[in-house]
């Protein structure tokens, strides 16, 4: 049965950067970064011996896609990849990609968050290894090192060196332009570039609160300090960041499919309104 190495965690929290390393081993190859709603099907032809997944925690846990490919047929070896909450947080509420919509394709950024701690409840209760971000850009090589371990896998200098280019991977479509914006020519020097700047991080009051009321026990077992400081964001609706409907893909689609609707939107004729409009004349 063909090994099937599926990594994943919440966007924003390292999760390109550490499967760009490992897509650079010499027995190794796949997807750098999948969609988050589809399930596809892995050609068992992809990576010699080994074969590569990432993908993000958003519309499935982990858990579920690690059966959903042992279904399929292969020997699925899951990593988990973690990093503080807040951080995270931080910055996937200023990506627009994130999409903190209301639909199973974009769900609610929250619905998310708490999707992921099931995820990293469910790999310590089975021992699956879990790469925390934070230790990994303090002690690269030893945190791969740890990684490749629990997976069964030896070590290759070449997850540090990076020799290979993006054409020479079989799927590099999704890579975050993140990554893209700070890939140096190795991990020494990309990780210099993602060294942390000046400017003071954003989170909206409510939603720290809630980061560290909630999830008081992920961040004292992960060692993050039970509480920090950032700038209030703008919230809306009680000072939190509320997910709707326009931030979805589902939305784009239909305004598309429906150019009226896209141009009411673009004069700021919201498509809540227009729903409710809808259901009031459903309704009589």
């Amino acid at each position: 049965m063909r090994k099937l190495f599926l990594c994943g965690g919440l966007i924003s929290s390292g999760t390109t950067l550490v499967s760009w390393c490992f897509l650079q081993r010499g027995d190794m190859d796949g997807i750098l970064d999948s969609e988050n709603d589809l399930l596809p099907p892995v050609d068992r032809n992809l990576g010699r011996p080994h074969t590569w997944y990432k993908t993000v925690i958003s519309c499935f846990r982990l858990t579920e896609m690690a059966e959903h490919y042992r279904d399929e047929g292969w020997d699925v070896r899951p990593l988990l990849v973690t990093r503080d909450l807040r951080d995270v947080w931080a910055s996937m509420s200023t990506k627009t990609y994130a999409r903190n919509g209301i639909t199973a394709e974009d769900p609610p950024l929250r619905l998310r968050v708490r999707k992921f701690i099931a995820d990293w409840e469910s790999f310590r209760q089975r021992k699956w290894p879990i790469l925390q971000y934070e230790r990994f850009v303090a002690e690269p090589e030893r945190s791969l090192r740890e990684a490749c371990q629990a997976l069964g896998l030896g070590w290759d200098e070449a997850m540090l060196t990076w020799p290979k280019a993006p054409e020479a991977l079989a799927n590099t479509r999704w890579g975050n332009e993140t990554f893209w914006a700070t890939r140096g020519a190795g991990l020494p020097e990309t990780l210099a570039n993602h060294a942390p700047g000046r400017e003071k991080k954003m989170v909206a009051n409510a939603d720290l609160q809630w980061l560290e009321t909630e999830f008081r026990q992920f961040n004292a077992d992960n060692h993050y300090p039970a509480a920090r400081e950032f700038l209030p964001a703008a919230g809306r609706e009680g000072g939190r960041l509320v997910p709707n409907f326009e931030a979805t893909r589902r939305y784009e689609w239909e305004t598309k499919r429906k150019p009226l609707r896209w141009i009411l939107s673009r004069v700021g004729v919201s498509n809540r309104r227009l729903i409710e409009r809808r259901s009031a004349r459903k309704a009589a």
